[in-house]
């Protein structure tokens, strides 16, 4: 953690230094949300991406958001905030530009949309998600564990609208989605416990009152515990005991994003939101022997997602 901390002590600034004077007319400006490995990545990866060599648009200047004065605009006629924090300041200035945010969950994003505003525009207000499409989630459940169909999905207040598309998207996949509503963490582990009874397969939601730093350990035991796996969506749920995840890494959102920009019309409008395209799959072999689940490795079951259509690697 102090080498991190370090490197990323250093690669900040270093962004920050290499952004041109001024941004040009084809520039594209990055709003940082945070100080942050996973956001400088993203940054770096666009840079390298967008260069003068190889797009008509490249990176006239990386900003972090906490530079960024009141009422600040920033400059070039692409914006691309980083992070929820970089997506919701940016939503309420007064921006010409397109505004493409990444790293942001598509719970949030909806969000900002259904309060209207400059939000409301998909030409000029469009992401790529953080989170992966359900139905690359729930084909990743059929391939590691296809003797069990029954999945058991705990939504909070921000997701508890989703409970019939889950269902329907899980039948489509061959499964059974079984969902319980939680209002706050106080009803949590209940919820669990009952929710573990009708199911044989957890399946995370990005929902940060269910699932945060806070409550995952307990989470993770629980469902242990009564020989449950969780399909968690980040490489961290991987090593901290889930079975398996799909996830995107910053370098592959980055990647997304400078295919975007690349391919903006003329009028500079926007494509609508995006899933991840490009994506990874984690399994912990540890927690399959001790489950007594015998399951594919992981470049195996990327191989098969592909194969069925949930993307590229």
């Amino acid at each position: 953690m102090r080498v991190a901390g370090r490197v990323l002590h250093f690669l900040i600034p270093l962004l920050l230094c290499l952004a041109v004077p001024q941004a040009t007319a084809n520039g594209v400006t990055v709003i940082l949300g945070e100080d942050s490995a996973a956001h400088a990545e993203v940054a770096e990866k666009l840079r390298n991406a967008l260069s003068p060599a190889t797009a008509p648009r490249t990176i006239g200047k990386v900003i972090l958001l906490a530079a960024l004065r009141d009422g600040d605009i920033p400059q070039g006629d692409v914006v691309v905030a980083v992070g929820t924090g970089a997506m919701q300041a940016l939503a309420q200035r007064n921006l010409n530009q397109p505004l493409l945010n990444v790293l942001v969950p598509r719970a949030a994003f909806d969000k900002l949309v259904k309060q209207g505003g400059r939000a409301a525009d998909p030409r000029h207000f469009s992401a790529v998600f953080l989170d992966q499409p359900w139905s690359r989630q729930f084909a990743l459940i059929r391939l590691a564990v296809p003797e069990r169909n029954r999945v058991g999905i705990l939504l909070g207040p921000e997701s508890a609208e989703m409970a019939n598309f889950l269902r329907a998207s899980a039948k489509t996949a061959g499964l059974t989605a079984v969902v319980e509503k939680v209002n706050d963490e106080g009803e949590l582990m209940p919820a669990l416990k009952h929710l573990l009874d009708g199911c044989d397969v957890l399946l995370a939601s990005p929902d940060p009152v269910i699932f945060n730093r806070n409550t995952i350990q307990s989470i993770l035991l629980t469902a242990y515990r009564r020989q449950v796996p969780l399909f968690g969506f980040s490489p961290s749920y991987v090593k901290a005991g889930a079975l398996a995840a799909v996830y995107s890494v910053p370098a592959q959102i980055a990647r997304q994003a400078a295919e975007t920009i690349q391919r903006l019309s003329p009028e500079g409008h926007l494509p609508p939101p995006q899933y991840p395209r490009y994506y990874w799959v984690g399994v912990n072999a540890q927690v399959a022997r001790s489950l007594s689940i015998n399951t594919e490795d992981e470049p195996t079951l990327l191989n098969k997602l592909n194969q069925a259509g949930e993307g590229s690697p």
